[in-house]
Protein backbone atom coordinates (compact mmCIF):
# COMPACT_ATOMS: atom_id res chain seq x y z
CA UNK A 1 0.00 0.00 0.00
CA UNK A 2 2.67 2.34 1.26
CA UNK A 3 4.87 1.82 -2.32
CA UNK A 4 1.40 2.23 -4.36
CA UNK A 5 0.97 5.42 -2.49
CA UNK A 6 4.67 6.54 -3.28
CA UNK A 7 4.85 5.26 -6.73
CA UNK A 8 1.60 7.24 -7.25
CA UNK A 9 3.41 10.11 -6.40
CA UNK A 10 6.54 10.04 -8.11
CA UNK A 11 4.15 9.51 -11.35
CA UNK A 12 2.33 12.76 -10.50
CA UNK A 13 5.42 14.66 -10.06
CA UNK A 14 7.30 13.46 -13.24
CA UNK A 15 4.18 14.24 -15.36
CA UNK A 16 3.46 17.77 -14.09
CA UNK A 17 7.49 18.11 -14.46
CA UNK A 18 6.93 17.04 -18.46
CA UNK A 19 3.94 19.02 -18.71
CA UNK A 20 5.48 22.86 -17.40
CA UNK A 21 4.46 25.55 -19.64
CA UNK A 22 7.30 28.13 -20.11
CA UNK A 23 6.95 31.39 -21.37
CA UNK A 24 9.16 33.35 -23.61
CA UNK A 25 9.70 36.74 -24.25
CA UNK A 26 9.81 38.06 -28.27
CA UNK A 27 12.78 40.36 -28.70
CA UNK A 28 13.37 39.94 -32.31
CA UNK A 29 11.46 38.60 -35.19
CA UNK A 30 12.34 37.65 -39.07
CA UNK A 31 9.33 36.36 -41.78
CA UNK A 32 5.57 35.68 -40.74
CA UNK A 33 4.87 33.91 -37.70
CA UNK A 34 1.12 33.49 -36.91
CA UNK A 35 0.47 31.87 -33.43
CA UNK A 36 -2.47 29.29 -33.99
CA UNK A 37 -3.23 29.73 -29.95
CA UNK A 38 -4.07 33.08 -29.99
CA UNK A 39 -4.72 33.96 -33.32
CA UNK A 40 -2.00 37.05 -33.50
CA UNK A 41 1.00 37.23 -35.36
CA UNK A 42 4.22 37.27 -33.37
CA UNK A 43 5.67 40.54 -32.68
CA UNK A 44 8.77 41.76 -31.16
CA UNK A 45 7.68 42.39 -26.97
CA UNK A 46 5.06 39.72 -27.27
CA UNK A 47 5.35 36.37 -24.71
CA UNK A 48 4.84 33.47 -26.24
CA UNK A 49 4.15 29.77 -24.63
CA UNK A 50 6.05 26.39 -25.29
CA UNK A 51 2.48 25.13 -25.74
CA UNK A 52 1.46 27.58 -28.52
CA UNK A 53 1.05 26.22 -31.80
CA UNK A 54 2.39 28.00 -35.00
CA UNK A 55 2.27 28.70 -38.25
CA UNK A 56 5.71 29.71 -40.10
CA UNK A 57 6.44 30.78 -43.49
CA UNK A 58 9.79 29.38 -44.89
CA UNK A 59 12.97 31.21 -43.76
CA UNK A 60 11.18 32.72 -40.54
CA UNK A 61 12.73 32.68 -37.22
CA UNK A 62 12.10 34.60 -33.68
CA UNK A 63 15.05 35.10 -31.04
CA UNK A 64 12.97 34.37 -27.57
CA UNK A 65 14.42 34.88 -23.61
CA UNK A 66 13.27 32.04 -21.40
CA UNK A 67 12.66 33.58 -18.17
CA UNK A 68 15.01 30.34 -16.60
CA UNK A 69 17.12 29.29 -18.95
CA UNK A 70 18.40 31.97 -21.04
CA UNK A 71 18.36 32.92 -25.10
CA UNK A 72 16.85 31.10 -27.59
CA UNK A 73 15.86 30.74 -31.19
CA UNK A 74 12.88 29.51 -33.22
CA UNK A 75 12.80 28.36 -36.55
CA UNK A 76 11.06 25.67 -38.73
CA UNK A 77 14.07 23.27 -39.06
CA UNK A 78 11.98 20.97 -37.22
CA UNK A 79 8.27 21.81 -38.02
CA UNK A 80 6.38 19.88 -40.59
CA UNK A 81 5.97 21.54 -43.64
CA UNK A 82 1.97 21.96 -45.77
CA UNK A 83 2.10 22.94 -48.55
CA UNK A 84 4.70 26.66 -48.35
CA UNK A 85 4.26 26.47 -44.79
CA UNK A 86 5.44 24.91 -41.52
CA UNK A 87 3.36 24.25 -38.62
CA UNK A 88 4.73 23.25 -34.90
CA UNK A 89 4.12 24.02 -31.53
CA UNK A 90 6.67 26.02 -29.59
CA UNK A 91 8.45 23.47 -28.02
CA UNK A 92 9.08 21.63 -30.84
CA UNK A 93 11.36 24.29 -32.67
CA UNK A 94 12.60 25.93 -29.89
CA UNK A 95 16.07 25.42 -28.96
CA UNK A 96 18.59 27.26 -27.17
CA UNK A 97 20.91 29.76 -29.24
CA UNK A 98 24.78 28.35 -29.71
CA UNK A 99 26.87 30.02 -27.06
CA UNK A 100 29.66 31.83 -29.57
CA UNK A 101 31.31 34.07 -26.56
CA UNK A 102 35.24 33.50 -27.75
CA UNK A 103 34.27 35.33 -31.45
CA UNK A 104 35.62 38.21 -31.12
CA UNK A 105 34.53 41.73 -32.58
CA UNK A 106 37.49 44.11 -34.07
CA UNK A 107 38.20 47.37 -33.27
CA UNK A 108 37.59 47.29 -29.98
CA UNK A 109 40.36 49.35 -29.42
CA UNK A 110 41.80 52.31 -30.04
CA UNK A 111 44.59 51.19 -32.61
CA UNK A 112 44.35 51.54 -36.14
CA UNK A 113 43.25 48.71 -38.30
CA UNK A 114 46.24 46.34 -39.26
CA UNK A 115 44.67 43.73 -41.02
CA UNK A 116 41.43 43.79 -43.18
CA UNK A 117 40.29 40.28 -42.86
CA UNK A 118 40.43 40.60 -39.02
CA UNK A 119 38.32 43.59 -38.92
CA UNK A 120 35.81 42.20 -41.51
CA UNK A 121 35.90 38.88 -40.02
CA UNK A 122 35.46 35.80 -42.46
CA UNK A 123 31.79 35.27 -41.87
CA UNK A 124 29.36 37.83 -41.44
CA UNK A 125 29.94 41.67 -40.79
CA UNK A 126 26.94 44.02 -39.35
CA UNK A 127 26.53 47.62 -39.65
CA UNK A 128 24.20 49.69 -37.69
CA UNK A 129 22.80 52.07 -39.62
CA UNK A 130 24.08 52.15 -43.48
CA UNK A 131 28.17 52.80 -43.02
CA UNK A 132 31.08 52.35 -40.80
CA UNK A 133 34.29 54.11 -41.06
CA UNK A 134 37.32 52.81 -39.55
CA UNK A 135 40.61 54.26 -39.28
CA UNK A 136 43.66 51.78 -41.15
CA UNK A 137 46.96 51.99 -40.08
CA UNK A 138 48.81 53.52 -43.04
CA UNK A 139 51.96 51.84 -42.20
CA UNK A 140 50.17 48.57 -43.74
CA UNK A 141 47.61 50.12 -46.27
CA UNK A 142 49.35 53.16 -47.27
CA UNK A 143 46.69 55.15 -49.24
CA UNK A 144 46.83 57.84 -51.83
CA UNK A 145 45.27 59.05 -55.36
CA UNK A 146 46.78 55.73 -56.79
CA UNK A 147 46.95 52.96 -53.88
CA UNK A 148 43.15 52.61 -52.70
CA UNK A 149 40.63 49.95 -51.53
CA UNK A 150 38.03 48.74 -53.51
CA UNK A 151 35.34 46.92 -52.96
CA UNK A 152 34.31 43.86 -55.27
CA UNK A 153 31.63 41.68 -55.61
CA UNK A 154 28.79 39.59 -58.23
CA UNK A 155 25.24 40.92 -59.26
CA UNK A 156 23.13 39.11 -61.64
CA UNK A 157 26.20 37.89 -63.67
CA UNK A 158 28.12 40.82 -63.41
CA UNK A 159 31.32 42.13 -61.29
CA UNK A 160 30.97 45.08 -59.49
CA UNK A 161 33.77 47.08 -58.19
CA UNK A 162 33.45 50.32 -55.84
CA UNK A 163 36.29 52.61 -54.61
CA UNK A 164 36.22 52.91 -51.07
CA UNK A 165 36.33 56.68 -50.00
CA UNK A 166 38.94 57.99 -47.25
CA UNK A 167 40.02 60.98 -45.65
CA UNK A 168 43.51 60.63 -44.08
CA UNK A 169 43.29 57.44 -42.48
CA UNK A 170 40.11 57.16 -42.21
CA UNK A 171 38.02 54.76 -45.02
CA UNK A 172 34.27 54.37 -44.93
CA UNK A 173 31.99 51.99 -45.88
CA UNK A 174 28.81 53.07 -47.17
CA UNK A 175 25.87 51.19 -48.39
CA UNK A 176 24.64 53.75 -50.48
CA UNK A 177 27.95 53.70 -52.19
CA UNK A 178 28.79 50.74 -52.63
CA UNK A 179 25.32 49.15 -53.39
CA UNK A 180 24.78 51.27 -56.09
CA UNK A 181 25.19 50.81 -59.92
CA UNK A 182 24.12 53.66 -62.88
CA UNK A 183 22.46 55.58 -60.29
CA UNK A 184 20.06 52.08 -60.11
CA UNK A 185 20.58 50.56 -55.87
CA UNK A 186 21.04 46.87 -55.15
CA UNK A 187 19.81 44.55 -52.30
CA UNK A 188 22.66 43.75 -50.50
CA UNK A 189 20.48 40.67 -49.37
CA UNK A 190 20.73 39.79 -53.03
CA UNK A 191 24.59 39.65 -52.84
CA UNK A 192 26.50 36.39 -50.85
CA UNK A 193 29.73 37.58 -50.83
CA UNK A 194 32.26 40.87 -51.05
CA UNK A 195 35.39 41.23 -51.60
CA UNK A 196 38.24 43.77 -50.25
CA UNK A 197 41.12 44.76 -52.82
CA UNK A 198 44.26 46.92 -52.08
CA UNK A 199 45.00 48.01 -55.27
CA UNK A 200 47.93 50.14 -56.78
CA UNK A 201 47.11 51.99 -59.77
CA UNK A 202 50.65 52.49 -60.66
CA UNK A 203 51.66 49.04 -61.49
CA UNK A 204 47.80 47.67 -61.75
CA UNK A 205 48.48 45.13 -59.20
CA UNK A 206 45.71 44.06 -56.28
CA UNK A 207 45.97 41.59 -53.48
CA UNK A 208 42.54 40.35 -51.56
CA UNK A 209 42.90 41.48 -48.15
CA UNK A 210 39.00 40.30 -46.85
CA UNK A 211 36.01 38.00 -47.97
CA UNK A 212 33.08 38.44 -45.94
CA UNK A 213 29.18 38.77 -46.06
CA UNK A 214 28.01 42.17 -45.05
CA UNK A 215 25.00 42.32 -42.61
CA UNK A 216 23.23 45.84 -42.56
CA UNK A 217 20.94 46.44 -39.23
CA UNK A 218 18.39 48.76 -39.09
CA UNK A 219 19.24 51.21 -36.14
CA UNK A 220 15.67 52.03 -35.13
CA UNK A 221 14.55 48.46 -35.03
CA UNK A 222 17.83 47.64 -32.86
CA UNK A 223 17.50 50.21 -30.46
CA UNK A 224 14.10 48.34 -29.87
CA UNK A 225 15.04 45.16 -29.54
CA UNK A 226 17.79 46.20 -26.97
CA UNK A 227 15.18 48.15 -25.01
CA UNK A 228 12.82 45.10 -25.00
CA UNK A 229 15.96 42.95 -24.05
CA UNK A 230 17.18 45.35 -21.13
CA UNK A 231 13.70 45.96 -19.91
CA UNK A 232 14.03 41.98 -19.35
CA UNK A 233 17.14 41.78 -18.01
CA UNK A 234 17.36 44.71 -15.68
CA UNK A 235 13.71 44.60 -13.95
CA UNK A 236 14.81 45.90 -10.97
CA UNK A 237 17.63 48.40 -12.30
CA UNK A 238 20.60 46.37 -10.84
CA UNK A 239 22.25 45.71 -14.02
CA UNK A 240 25.77 48.19 -14.14
CA UNK A 241 27.31 49.47 -17.50
CA UNK A 242 29.58 46.33 -18.19
CA UNK A 243 26.66 43.78 -17.51
CA UNK A 244 24.28 46.05 -19.74
CA UNK A 245 27.33 45.96 -22.51
CA UNK A 246 27.54 41.87 -21.99
CA UNK A 247 23.74 41.46 -23.24
CA UNK A 248 23.55 43.75 -25.58
CA UNK A 249 27.44 42.38 -27.51
CA UNK A 250 26.31 39.02 -27.26
CA UNK A 251 22.48 39.83 -28.64
CA UNK A 252 23.99 41.33 -31.63
CA UNK A 253 26.88 38.46 -31.99
CA UNK A 254 24.19 35.97 -31.69
CA UNK A 255 21.33 37.30 -33.68
CA UNK A 256 22.71 39.35 -36.36
CA UNK A 257 26.48 38.60 -36.87
CA UNK A 258 29.49 37.02 -35.68
CA UNK A 259 31.42 40.39 -36.49
CA UNK A 260 31.41 43.91 -35.97
CA UNK A 261 33.33 47.27 -34.62
CA UNK A 262 33.21 47.10 -31.07
CA UNK A 263 34.63 50.50 -30.41
CA UNK A 264 31.73 52.01 -32.91
CA UNK A 265 29.36 49.49 -31.34
CA UNK A 266 30.06 51.34 -27.79
CA UNK A 267 29.54 54.83 -29.20
CA UNK A 268 26.12 53.75 -30.38
CA UNK A 269 25.07 52.47 -26.94
CA UNK A 270 26.17 54.98 -25.16
CA UNK A 271 24.59 57.70 -27.29
CA UNK A 272 21.21 55.73 -27.28
CA UNK A 273 21.40 55.67 -23.50
CA UNK A 274 21.84 51.79 -23.11
CA UNK A 275 25.55 52.72 -21.42
CA UNK A 276 26.68 55.62 -19.65
CA UNK A 277 30.35 55.24 -20.80
CA UNK A 278 32.06 53.51 -23.82
CA UNK A 279 34.87 52.02 -20.78
CA UNK A 280 32.98 49.00 -21.11
CA UNK A 281 34.00 45.34 -21.25
CA UNK A 282 32.58 41.71 -22.67
CA UNK A 283 33.69 39.17 -20.19
CA UNK A 284 31.86 35.98 -21.08
CA UNK A 285 30.66 33.71 -18.46
CA UNK A 286 31.89 30.52 -17.77
CA UNK A 287 28.82 28.68 -19.51
CA UNK A 288 29.84 30.28 -22.73
CA UNK A 289 33.11 29.72 -23.17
Amino acid sequence: MIFTVIFSLLFNLNTNAETVVETYHVVHVKGKIQNMTTKKPLRRGMKIKSSDNLKLSKGSKAVMIGARRGRFILSTKRAKKKGNEFYAFVKDVVSPLKKNAKASTRGAEDTDVESLKGYFGDTDFAIIGDKVAFNLNLSRYPLSKTKLLVCRYEHNGRVINKKLPFEGNTVTFDRNRVFKKNDQTINPDDVSNIEIYYFNRSNRSSRKEASFNVVFVNSEELKSELSELMNIYDKDKTLDDNAKYGHAYTYVRDVHAKFFDEKVFKKWLKSNEFISTTKVKFTPKKSEE
